[in-house]
C-alpha cells in the first residue's frame, strides 16, 4: 500500500476548487479576525466609559513665554523687539497703525 499523505490530499482538493471558494478560504481569517478584534475593543469601551467633561469653549490660555533659558532664534527676537516697538509707538502717538 502506498503512503497517504493528509497534506497532498487537503492541497489538492484546494486545486480543484473554484476560485471564488478559494478567495472565501484566504480571506475569512483575516477578516474573522479583524471583526473579533473590532466587537472586542466595541465591548471594552462600552463597559470602560471615561469620566465626561464638560466642554470649556471660552477657555484663555496662557500667553506663550519662553523658558528662561532658552535662547531663540536672533530673528525671532528681531520681530519680537519690533512687535513691542511698533505698540510702543502706537501707543504713545495714539493711532492704530495704517489701514487697509
Amino acid at each position: 500500500m502506498e503512503n497517504y499523505s493528509v497534506w497532498a490530499d487537503l492541497l489538492h482538493t484546494f486545486r480543484m476548487m473554484s476560485d471564488s471558494v478559494k478567495v472565501l478560504l484566504i480571506y475569512m481569517p483575516g477578516v474573522f479576525a479583524l471583526s473579533f478584534a473590532a466587537l472586542y475593543l466595541y465591548h471594552l469601551r462600552q463597559h470602560v466609559r471615561p469620566a465626561r467633561q464638560e466642554p470649556q469653549p471660552y477657555t484663555i490660555l496662557p500667553p506663550e513665554k519662553p523658558a528662561p533659558r532658552e535662547h531663540l532664534h536672533p530673528r525671532v527676537e528681531t520681530m519680537r523687539n519690533l512687535d513691542s516697538s511698533i505698540r510702543n509707538v502706537e501707543r504713545v502717538t495714539g493711532n492704530e497703525g495704517p489701514r487697509c
